[in-house]
């Protein structure tokens, strides 16, 4: 009778610890994953090191979101993520204005959002005939 109630004792002591192993390597996942996310969202770097950089023009259409404007700055090469590009405009404050704008891929997501705050798009938009 002794032996059961030790082998019982030690299987759910071992039961216990792997399931305090996985919680704590799904922590450890989750933490690491919300950090990465969070330094893309506010450390987000440039496509192009300074001085390597490439002028990109990019027209911004009428009633574009914020979405949509991430997915065409990431088509152009000027971000990485149009998701996390969605994140910072709302946090950065972003005001879309529609135009044509030239950014340079050595701009980091403050700079193109802080260009286009400037709601002076670099070239003029040419009407069609």
């Amino acid at each position: 009778m002794n032996l059961r109630k030790t082998a019982m004792m030690i299987f759910r002591l071992t039961m216990k610890m792997a399931i305090v192993a996985v919680v704590v390597a799904v922590f450890y996942v989750v933490c690491s994953k919300t950090f990465e996310y969070g330094a893309a969202i506010f450390s987000e770097e440039a496509m192009a090191p300074y001085g390597k950089g490439v002028e990109v023009v990019v027209t911004i259409p009428n009633d574009t979101s914020a979405g949509e404007l991430g997915k065409i700055l990431q088509k152009n090469g000027l971000i990485k993520d149009a998701g996390i590009f969605k994140i910072q405009a709302f946090l950065y404050d972003l005001t879309i204005t529609p135009g044509t704008y030239e950014f340079s891929t050595e701009n980091n997501v403050e700079d193109i959002i802080d260009i286009i705050n400037a709601n002076k798009p670099k070239k003029e938009e040419k009407s069609g005939d």
